[in-house]
């Protein structure tokens, strides 16, 4: 993984400074073991490409940026896990540098960043053409910002508040910029757009303010022609289920309606993800493994799947996150005096992560599991947002990006409590269960929509559409957040291979919402749950990271979560 700075100006402008410095110490954190920085200029223009490197593959770190013989120039923040063959023991970076080197069109460039399985953003300078070239994958799980002004356009992993017109990199397809070409207003970009996954339509390229051509379309790596809902929906399994046993209540379904297949098939392509992308940890003796753990049914698969991916003598951190609620104690009898408050941490998510943290000790007791209690009192909290948080959720500013994006960055800094001793992880990798919701029908807003229309076939588009935005909702703002601790997050998730099955499945395997809740929604996931053991974690209802870990009730506030943040626009002025 690295941090990417790309700044192009025309030879035109007067400026002289880089305005990479201002960025240095930021894009040092999302890559602590190498900083390198590259120029290149001729009489039309100047380029600066600044890099930082978390060294994650291969037996050597392969410093960046990478400047070939030719003079190419590659910045690579990803990590392949299909599509594209490396060797074992060889930098992904170095092989993707050559396989782009060895082409001689657009249709070729664009053909091998489109077979690439995995997250990704880059950068390429094609030296003998003048283009730079430049995006981010389907799900676009690594952040790339765009800014520009009349004479010069900048790309970069994070962004400085101080440079205006920031925007996130539409995740949309390849772009690639003329540099042969004098510097307009709006500038000139070219894409070739990605065809969308779940309907076959060319993705939407338009970028208020430029100017963008769009080019032949890019078939991504495990693009699936729309589903039409063609099964026979099955009868309800269990009529009444009022009072009955929410695990009987799901055996018997998941039985009767004939899902256990659809289960193992599921849990035999999830755990292929999640293998790919623990093998780092088996090779880089620095860290553990983390997983972003509420103990709510998604990221408690992956602590069950992920253990049978590493040696029993592994620890895995499970990092728990809870912010400061103040409780009330009695007035002391003694010195008679007032109440005062005291911290409490047992939100919602710690006492449905301890409950699953005991279900994974019982089922595999061999293994350490390292349950880290991350407790954030209210003065912390203001005190990180403004230094740190609310720069790097930016340009995301609403009240719901500030609550998750404040309760990733706690959760990823893992820093809390092992059995009441003091304790930060060293992970590198955290797994995280983004995607799940989006694909299985996790959100209420999936049940409201067929309990309003008793409507199928709108529950399906509602759910094709939340993995369309989830690029541009979610996991931008996500990679900035976590990649500023030094690690780099993981979506087993959101791996192609898994997208691709379960976009292939009719809406009412993967939920059926005349279920009750707690058992309807993700009925596909929880069956799968059932049969790894997880009795407890298979029968939870969805709860939201905001109000699981109570950060929306942290600073005691009344507000939307869609109302623009001004909480997030304070600035550290220390």
């Amino acid at each position: 993984m690295c941090g990417i700075f790309c700044l192009i100006k025309s030879k035109k402008t007067n400026r002289e400074e880089d305005l990479g410095d201002t960025l240095d110490d930021v894009l040092a954190r999302r890559g602590p073991d190498h900083s390198g920085s590259y120029k290149h200029q001729n009489e039309n223009f100047a380029v600066l490409f600044q890099a930082s490197v978390l060294h994650m593959q291969g037996e050597v770190m392969q410093t960046q940026p990478v400047v070939s013989k030719r003079g190419n120039v590659l910045i690579w923040n990803g990590e392949v896990f299909g599509g594209l063959q490396v060797p074992e023991n060889k930098s992904d970076t170095a092989v993707l540098l050559e396989a782009l080197e060895n082409t001689s069109t657009s249709t070729e460039i664009c053909s091998i960043l489109g077979s690439i399985q995995g997250p990704w953003g880059f950068v390429y300078f094609d030296k003998t053409t003048n283009t730079l070239w430049f995006g981010r994958d389907y799900f676009g799980r690594r952040s790339l910002l765009l800014s520009s002004q009349s004479e010069e356009i900048v790309l970069s992993s994070i962004c400085n508040k101080a440079r205006k017109h920031w925007i996130e990199l539409p995740a949309c397809g390849i772009f690639s910029l003329n540099l042969n070409e004098p510097f307009p207003n709006p500038h000139k970009l070219t894409c070739f757009p990605w065809v969308r996954k779940t309907d076959g339509h060319v993705k939407d390229c338009h970028i208020e303010g430029y100017d963008v051509t769009v080019k032949e379309t890019l078939q991504s790596c495990s693009t699936v022609p729309k589903q039409k809902i063609s099964h026979e929906l099955p009868l309800l399994a269990v009529v009444n289920t009022k009072n009955q046993d929410p695990l009987i209540t799901l055996k018997d379904y998941c039985t009767n309606v004939g899902l256990w297949e659809y289960c193992q098939e599921l849990l035999g392509t999830l755990k292929t993800a999640i293998h790919k992308r623990v093998q780092t940890c088996k090779q880089n003796q620095r860290c553990n493994l983390g997983i972003l753990f509420s103990g709510g049914i998604d990221c408690t698969v992956l602590a069950a799947l992920s253990h049978s991916c590493l040696p029993p003598e592994e620890k895995i951190d499970l990092i728990n996150v809870a912010f400061e609620k103040q409780k009330k104690t009695a007035r002391d009898s003694k010195t008679g005096s007032n109440n005062v408050n005291s911290p409490d941490f047992k939100v919602p998510d710690r006492v449905t992560g301890l409950a699953s943290l005991d279900e994974l000790q019982k089922l595999f007791p061999s293994r350490k599991w390292n349950f880290i209690e991350v407790n954030v009192s209210v003065q912390e909290l203001i005190a990180e947002r403004k230094s740190r948080i609310g720069d790097l959720t930016f340009p995301k500013d609403t009240v719901l990006d500030d609550s998750i994006a404040c309760a990733i960055w706690f959760a990823a800094r893992a820093k809390g409590k092992v059995c009441n001793i003091d304790y930060t992880s060293n992970s590198r990798i955290l797994l995280c269960g983004m995607g799940a919701d989006e694909q299985l029908g996790g959100y209420s807003r999936h049940r409201g929509i067929f309990e309003n229309t008793n409507n199928w076939d709108l529950v399906n588009e509602e759910m094709n559409m939340e993995i369309e935005r989830i690029s541009s909702r979610n996991l931008g703002r996500d990679d900035r957040i976590i990649s500023d601790h030094g690690k780099e997050a993981r979506f087993p998730y959101l791996d192609e291979n898994v997208v691709e099955f379960l976009l292939k499945l009719p809406v009412h395997i993967k939920s059926d919402f005349r279920l009750p809740r707690g058992i309807g929604e993700k009925i596909l996931l929880r069956g799968s749950a059932y049969l790894l053991g997880l009795r407890g974690a298979c029968v939870l209802p969805k709860r939201a990271i905001q109000f699981g870990s109570r950060i929306a009730k942290a600073e005691s506030r009344k507000e939307k979560g869609s109302d623009s943040c001004l909480r997030l626009k304070q600035v550290d002025t220390n």
